[in-house]
């Protein structure tokens, strides 16, 4: 017995002094840096976590942007974050010296990403115009037909239709019965495991990561997701390598010629870009921004009757380049509500001297979007949706604003080597959705829209901003509707057919 107890109890003092030894490691991790960019005290063993709320978390970001100035330093219990308040530090950081801010596997990610924005720029979009305005026509023919009930569900379909077609060469019904479904599905369920309002502290507090599946949701989810996102970009990808009709190239078998890696599957490499999701939620913050602001509607509709026409027939071809209010209303409500409030986090490979400051190696830098497209030294009276601003300035800035190096008209798309490679093709395709749907109908709220001015009362957010539900009526400008929409719906079924075989 004497040897037993000689035994455990070294053992036992060992592995409390371990235990006491790694716990004090993690707390020191959890201190600010020497050199550190300003920012709020955080809590030992926690950081600044209990200082950002779950709800709109961005809103305590702009707030902190004031008080603290340009470059921002937080403390998530162990991780180092710096969040970017000014367009001059995201041009020096992100860009010119992007190549020590990245996450990805950089070779093959530049060669997939250049791919991908040369087949959607210049020429390429060009070739992508007569399938933007094709998905178009057939949105306004399907919002016609569903006489103003769910008109989500349809904006969203026509939000999956242009990219799905773009990537795979595949009409969406090629895909499946329920595809459409299923990938609106995976697309909710991939948001709920990663929204912070829900998402557990895995980072905060590694051990959660032993926790058996049974007693964690998130880890039950996960394996769904994954499964669940692997079939339907599988079903894309498969019809992508098995086309044999249309005569649309698809983005997917561009990319199969130039794989970066051929032990690596350009599923893998594609499925951040995929933006169906975003550009419905956006199409929803447009719809609103134009019903809450009756003003901007009725000059927007004024200028596609001009251009477009006020006859019965939809033009063949019509150019988003001759609607320049139109597309200011588009951009200015990416500026007044971005769907991302903060990019996507990226990590410095090497320590970074930022306005003498240091930012240590591994540290997460975000840039504060919602703060820059609300600073009142660059825009006049930034909280208003006011298109007028884009007209007057291709940047959106007031008289006088200062000059800022590499400063972008919304930060929307993000910037730097990680920036969104479709944003000239969101902007196409918006376009002309907008101006086909105020060439067919006249617009108006079915019931209140509270008021736009809190984005508390009138927008949710999770991974993105998003307005919360609200009724629109669809009136139709043309006495003859039904049969001036089924002339365009079989033009646009046509153009589809002949494009995608």
């Amino acid at each position: 017995m004497a040897v037993t107890s000689s035994v455990i109890i070294p053992l036992l003092a060992a592995a409390i002094t371990y235990v006491l030894y790694t716990f004090n490691r993690w707390l020191a991790t959890t201190r600010r840096p020497p050199n550190y960019p300003p920012g709020p005290s955080p809590k030992l063993g926690l950081g600044n976590v209990t200082e950002i709320p779950r709800d709109y978390p961005f809103l305590k970001y702009g707030e902190w942007a004031k008080q603290y100035g340009p470059i921002m330093g937080l403390k998530i219990g162990p991780i180092n974050a710096v969040v970017l308040n000014e367009a001059p530090l995201i041009h020096d950081l992100l860009i010119k010296r992007g190549q020590y801010c990245v996450t990805m596997s950089w070779e093959n990610s530049r060669k997939m990403r250049t791919g991908t924005k040369q087949y959607m720029v210049g020429s390429g979009l060009k070739d992508l115009l007569p399938l933007h305005q094709a998905a178009a026509a057939r949105l306004i023919y399907d919002l016609y037909q569903a006489k103003g009930t769910k008109w989500e569900e349809t904006v969203y379909k026509w939000a999956v239709k242009t990219p799905v077609a773009m990537l795979s060469g595949a009409k969406t019904d090629e895909l499946g019965q329920d595809w459409v479904e299923e990938y609106e599905a995976s697309q909710h369920l991939y948001e709920s495991i990663l929204d912070p309002a829900t998402a557990p502290p895995v980072d905060l507090f590694p051990v959660l990561r032993w926790v058996p599946a049974m007693f964690a949701e998130w880890k039950r989810k996960a394996p769904v997701a994954r499964k669940a996102l692997d079939k339907v970009y599988a079903a894309m990808f498969n019809h992508a390598k098995n086309r044999r009709h249309g005569s649309f190239p698809s983005l997917i078998n561009k990319l199969l010629a130039h794989s970066a890696d051929p032990e690596t599957a350009p599923e893998d490499r594609l499925t951040d870009d995929a933006a169906a999701h975003s550009s419905a939620v956006t199409f929803q913050i447009i719809l609103f921004a134009l019903l809450s602001h009756p003003e901007a509607l009725r000059r927007a509709q004024a200028e596609v009757d001009s251009v477009l026409g006020t006859g019965d027939t939809l033009p063949d071809k019509i150019d988003p380049e001759t609607l320049p209010y139109l597309s200011a209303c588009v951009v200015e409500a990416l500026r007044w509500r971005p769907v991302s409030t903060l990019s996507l986090p990226r990590e410095t490979s090497a320590d970074q001297d930022v306005l003498g400051y240091r930012v240590p190696r591994g540290t997460m830098v975000l840039q504060n979007i919602w703060h820059m497209h609300m600073d009142a030294d660059y825009y006049e009276e930034p909280e208003r949706y006011r298109p007028e601003r884009y007209v007057d300035n291709p940047l959106g800035a007031r008289p006088g604003a200062p000059h800022q190096p590499g400063r972008k008209n919304v930060y929307t798309f993000g910037a730097g080597r990680r920036e969104c490679p479709g944003a000239a093709f969101f902007y196409q395709g918006m376009g002309l959705a907008f101006a086909q749907l105020l060439w067919a109908f006249e617009l108006a709220p079915a019931g209140p829209l509270g008021d736009h001015n809190d984005i508390k009362a009138t927008f949710d957010h999770s991974l993105v901003l998003h307005p919360k539900p609200f009724g629109v009526k669809f009136v139709p400008r043309k006495a003859n509707t039904d049969n001036i929409l089924l002339t365009v719906k079989a033009k646009a079924d046509a153009a589809f057919e002949t494009m995608l075989g």
